[in-house]
């Protein structure tokens, strides 16, 4: 029991330790040689823990994403579109590197193990679909094309941390009322089904 306690642990230092090197030079750049360096191990050694740099950069992006689930799960927010957008919000400025990583990172995983990443990525939307298909039931969104515009949402929160890192950074709050507010026309919108508009 002591000794599988002790290999986990390694194993988390170990993807902790990926992680925070991938966020500071990127996945291309980080070297098997550099991370042995960080953890304070022979490189030789890391492929006791990890079968593959390729491998490893998986389980770095499929912790993050089981660590953006749990924290909403475990998190005090409301469960609403509107307690959905600020938990992401706050969760983008506590964890800059999670969305740097998954969205410039994944592209450096190999089509045989990208399965793995679109199952994780498909779970960790899986709240904001719920939000979603339950305000249409209630009829308060009109969403005909709830995958699309998880999508667009991701895509509109994303653009908070450019609006951050202006030259004049705009208020937290505006970023957070104006996602919200156009959050809502995007689930508020009709479905076009005639292709010339």
């Amino acid at each position: 029991m002591r000794e599988t306690t002790q290999v986990l642990q390694s194993h988390e230092r170990l993807l902790c330790a990926a992680r925070d090197l991938i966020a500071e030079v990127g996945y291309g750049a980080m070297s098997m040689r550099k991370l042995a360096e960080r953890v304070g191990i022979q490189a030789g050694s890391l492929y006791h823990h990890v079968a593959s740099k390729q491998d490893l950069l998986l389980d770095v992006l499929l912790g993050t994403l089981t660590e953006r689930l749990a924290a909403w799960q475990r998190g005090a927010y409301s469960r609403d579109l509107r307690g959905y957008l600020r938990f992401l919000l706050a969760r983008q400025r506590s964890h800059p590197f999670e969305v740097t990583m998954l969205r410039h990172e994944s592209r450096h995983i190999e089509p045989g193990k990208r399965k793995w990443l679109e199952q994780a990525l498909a779970c960790s939307q899986a709240p904001l679909l719920t939000i979603i298909d339950q305000g249409k039931l209630d009829g308060h969104f009109r969403a005909e094309d709830t995958a699309g515009t998880v999508e667009a949402i991701l895509a509109l929160v994303e653009t908070a941390d450019s609006m951050r890192h202006r030259t004049i950074p705009v208020d937290e709050v505006w970023i957070e009322a104006w996602i919200t507010q156009m959050s809502l026309a995007l689930l508020s919108a009709p479905c076009v089904t005639d292709s010339s508009v």
